[in-house]
């Protein structure tokens, strides 16, 4: 890109670093040692690897950046990794993952899979599933807030009004999940937890119900932060449609042609002209 000339925004660069240190912390640091004896602190790392980190990594921009960055292929017939990943972008694959309801049960729905089932106590036995869970809550929470926040190219022009509907539902979801594992009256860790011996812990039981209100308290903050990055997306949206009316506009009457939104408003005041006239009679 340097050698071309391009530029990169900084406030992506800024945003994209963001994303990758609370990663960072919540896998490598304290957080994710402590995330492997506690369940309070696994849901606090949860939640961070899942909704707080992937907004950052989102509004980065990371797929627009490859395009940019990674060369063509060296040959006409050669794809290359960027003729791939566009390839990949308009596949029927990309449009299923990219669709608001799948959006919404792989982020949303997974939890009730997870930790209402056996899977939970399963997983939390090996290294391997402690990081497939990592990898799971990240790619579910970038592919959600991919479809409400995005920068990125997206195979589908999602209207703004669907999604405030989507972090809504996501908000309302994740609150009955919250709430669901705060009235547990038995522990849905298999015995993960009170295998590993940790008396400074206590009650494993009131540990779950912190989890539960940690994923309650901290849940709702990033669906804010993306309610709010989704309402100025839809305002600039609106104003560069309404500054390209403009600029329309100015270019047809410089060309003398008819301005048709005009038009079409001088028919709407005839009409309104000629029912006054006929309320009058």
């Amino acid at each position: 890109m340097k050698k071309r000339g391009d530029s990169w925004p900084v406030g992506r660069t800024v945003a994209f670093a963001s994303g990758v240190a609370v990663l960072d912390f919540a896998t490598s640091g304290g957080l994710g040692v402590y995330a492997k004896f506690s369940f309070e602190y696994h849901m606090i790392a949860h939640m961070i690897i899942g909704m707080l980190a992937p907004i950052g990594l989102v509004l980065g921009a990371p797929i627009t950046l490859a395009l940019r960055a990674l060369p063509k292929g060296r040959t006409p017939d050669e794809r290359g990794v960027r003729g791939m990943l566009i390839a990949f972008l308009h596949s029927r694959y990309s449009i299923l993952l990219t669709n608001p309801l799948t959006a919404l049960a792989l982020f949303d729905g997974s939890l009730f899979v997870l930790y209402f089932t056996n899977l939970f106590g399963d997983l939390m036995q090996s290294h391997a599933g402690h990081l497939f869970m990592n990898i799971h809550f990240l790619l579910t929470g970038f592919l959600f807030f991919h479809v409400i926040i995005g920068i990125d190219p997206n195979p589908r022009k999602i209207p703004h009004i669907v999604r405030i509907v989507m972090l809504f539902a996501a908000m309302s979801i994740h609150a009955f999940f919250a709430i669901s594992l705060l009235a547990t009256t038995t522990l849905i860790d298999q015995g993960y937890y009170g295998s590993l011996k940790t008396p400074w812990l206590g009650d494993l039981l009131a540990d779950q119900h912190a989890a539960g209100a940690i994923a309650w308290g901290m849940g709702e903050i990033p669906i804010i932060f993306a309610l709010i990055a989704t309402f100025i997306q839809w305002m600039r949206d609106d104003s560069r449609e309404a500054k390209r009316i403009d600029r329309n506009e100015a270019r047809l009457a410089a060309m003398g042609e008819p301005d048709e939104l005009a038009q079409y408003n001088n028919y709407l005041s005839q009409l309104q002209r000629r029912d006054q006239r006929e309320g009058q009679l």
